[in-house]
């Protein structure tokens, strides 16, 4: 809130002589009326003068103007920036033009004109760009040296199953992978059950996908990486039909990456506190009696001709961890897949990261792959 009041004071030239003054109040200080809390004009930063300069001009201003403002972020916050131009579109009966080349700008314009001008030669270069086309609009954030994980913090979004792969997925890439996320956000599906039934697939990929084909400035879908749960190759089909870019890991799910008995013994010892300590040969014998039982595997899975790498991707790792964290603590300790599994991540990564080379190198195959699509795309 501004106000102003007429003020004398021995500061100013003339002892009767009074000078109009401007007061900032912060919402605190208005609802309080507390008028020693209000700053004047001039102890604030100058992009507060400015604004208020430029919105006098635009509230006062009667008849339909065209007001040009040069270069705003230079002075403004980019929040202010932001509402700044929701107030230009509330008063809409002037013309405004901004010279700028600020990108939080050029996205909070949403459907106004946008002309690029660029030098070539001696020469300067006008072209009107439409928001409505995206490709056009990241054309000019390149131009501008912008790129959208400056604006949204990705260029790209990878979604995976669940919060667990969210977080784990990204710091077995930057131990093992040799290549930077910084363009990359992997973020975790609502419900990857919403995939599979018939009805409503379909939608649902379009809802996530719409970031790709949005025609606005938001990061589009890479791609999807989900847990196998041993789907048969035609439900994988199925739904690689309703969207490509699908994979799914080699593994039944996230958690057979994580059988390691000696991770499993720290972490499970950590969260079990009031028993004997659990060694790693206590979790291999577990392990491997239940694997004897043909326990947590499909009932077509036959033991006495399959190896070892073939029980390690069919078998349901996330049952069997939480089932060996119930059997084999005293309380019993429940399985959290959102603080076990990355606890035993965690500890791999810094204790034995080749065991998490596999789901590494398929990781970034995946995601070389889409981003090798998508600037064939973008190009």
């Amino acid at each position: 809130m501004v106000s102003s009041r007429t003020k004398k004071s021995k500061r100013f030239s003339g002892n009767d002589k009074a000078k109009l003054e401007v007061l900032v109040w912060s919402p605190e200080a208005e609802e309080e009326d507390r008028e020693d809390l209000a700053l004047e004009l001039e102890n604030c930063g100058t992009g507060v003068s400015q604004l208020i300069a430029i919105l006098y001009v635009v509230v006062t201003t009667i008849e339909p103007a065209i007001i040009i403002i040069d270069e705003p972020q230079s002075f403004l916050h980019p929040k202010a920036l932001r509402k700044l131009i929701e107030i230009f579109k509330e008063v809409s009966r002037h013309q405004y033009i901004i010279a700028t080349h600020s990108p939080q700008i050029i996205s909070a314009v949403g459907t106004a004109n946008i002309i690029q001008l660029s030098r070539e030669k001696s020469e300067t270069i006008t072209q009107t760009i439409d928001p409505a086309q995206t490709v056009q609009l990241r054309s000019l954030l390149k131009e501008l040296g912008v790129s959208l994980s400056d604006l949204l913090e990705a260029d790209f979004i990878l979604w995976v199953e669940g919060l667990t792969e969210e977080i784990c997925f990204p710091r077995i890439l930057h131990k093992l992978g040799n290549f930077s996320l910084r363009e990359i956000k992997i973020l975790a599906v609502t419900n990857t059950g919403d995939f599979e039934g018939r009805k409503h697939a379909r939608t649902i990929f379009d809802i996530y996908d719409k970031l790709s084909k949005s025609n606005y400035l938001l990061s589009p879908a890479l791609g999807f990486i989900f847990d196998s749960e041993n789907r048969s190759k035609q439900q994988k089909v199925e739904m690689q039909k309703r969207h490509p870019n699908v994979k799914f890991l080699p593994r039944c799910n996230y958690e057979n990456y994580l059988i390691h008995p000696q991770a499993i013994a720290t972490v499970l010892n950590q969260s079990n506190l009031y028993q004997e300590s659990i060694t790693d040969v206590d979790i291999q014998d577990w392990i491997t009696k239940a694997k004897e039982q043909g326990k947590f595997l499909p009932k077509d899975f036959n033991l006495s001709t399959s190896s070892e790498k073939s029980w390690i991707e069919t078998v349901d790792g996330a049952k069997l961890l939480k089932t060996l964290f119930s059997e084999l603590s005293q309380q019993p300790v429940e399985y959290r897949k959102t603080e076990h599994s990355v606890a035993i991540t965690n500890w791999l990564i810094k204790n034995e990261i080749s065991h998490l080379s596999e789901l590494s190198q398929f990781l970034q195959k995946a995601i070389q792959e889409w981003s090798k699509n998508c600037e064939q795309i973008n190009t």
